[in-house]
C-alpha cells in the first residue's frame, strides 16, 4: 500500500489466514528480512479479528469448509482484504493522503496470462495498480526477477485446506505435511458430519 501522493516507501501487507504452508510462512520471513537489508520496511502481518482466529478456527466453529467451495469468495475478502483494509485505515500516511483528497495506491500482484483473475480500476480510497501486467510480466519474468534478488522462487500462497486445491497439491501435502492433511480432512469431515 503507497499512498499515490504523499509517501515515499511502500508498506508490505501479508494477510495471514492462519492457514498457509509453513514453506510460506518461512519464506515472508525471508523477503522481509531481504526488504530490509535493501533499505524497503519489513513485511507486515495482518490478520482478521474477530469471533476466531483463523480462517480453519471459523470453519470449524461453524462446521462449514471455505466459502470458495460453495462459489463465493467471501474466505477472501474477510480474510485478506478486510485485515488489510483495517490496517490501512489507521496507518497515518494513508489517513493524511485520504484527508488531504488524494488516494492510496494498492499494488496487486496479478501477473500477465492471469487475465482471469478480475481487476479493480479503483474506488473512493484506493487506486489498483497491477504492475507486473502493465510490465507485461508473466511468471516465468517474476520468478527471474526474484531470483536476480538473491532470493528462491516462492511456493504457492494458499490455505492448506482451501477446496481449490489440486491433486497433486493434496499428495505433496500428504507427503511433506501429513498433520495438516489430517486438520483439513477434519475440516471437511467437521462440514459433512452436519450437512
Amino acid at each position: 500500500v503507497t499512498g499515490v501522493q504523499t509517501c515515499a516507501l511502500p508498506i508490505f501487507l501479508f494477510a495471514d489466514t492462519g492457514g498457509e504452508r509453513p514453506e510460506t510462512y518461512a519464506y515472508v520471513a525471508k523477503v522481509s528480512a531481504w526488504c530490509e537489508s535493501v533499505g524497503f520496511p519489513a513485511v507486515v502481518t495482518v490478520q482478521n479479528v474477530g469471533k476466531y482466529d483463523s480462517l480453519e478456527a471459523e470453519c470449524l466453529g461453524s462446521a462449514t469448509l471455505p466459502s470458495i467451495a460453495y462459489g463465493f469468495k467471501r474466505c477472501s475478502l474477510k480474510w485478506k482484504v478486510a485485515p488489510q483494509d483495517k490496517w490501512a485505515n489507521h496507518w497515518q500516511p494513508a489517513i493524511d493522503a485520504w484527508v488531504a483528497g488524494d488516494k492510496v495506491a494498492k499494488a496487486i500482484g496479478y501477473h500477465a496470462g492471469e487475465e482471469h483473475r478480475s481487476v479493480k480500476a479503483g474506488d473512493d480510497k484506493y487506486t489498483y495498480r497491477y504492475f507486473l501486467r502493465e510490465w507485461q510480466w508473466h511468471q516465468e519474468d517474476c520468478v527471474a526477477a526474484v531470483r536476480r534478488a538473491g532470493l528462491e522462487a516462492a511456493h504457492k500462497s494458499a490455505c492448506f485446506f482451501c477446496p481449490s486445491t489440486k491433486s497433486h497439491e493434496i499428495l505433496d501435502l500428504k507427503d511433506r505435511h501429513p498433520g495438516l492433511l489430517a486438520r483439513a480432512l477434519r475440516i471437511e469431515d467437521t462440514a459433512l458430519a452436519t450437512g
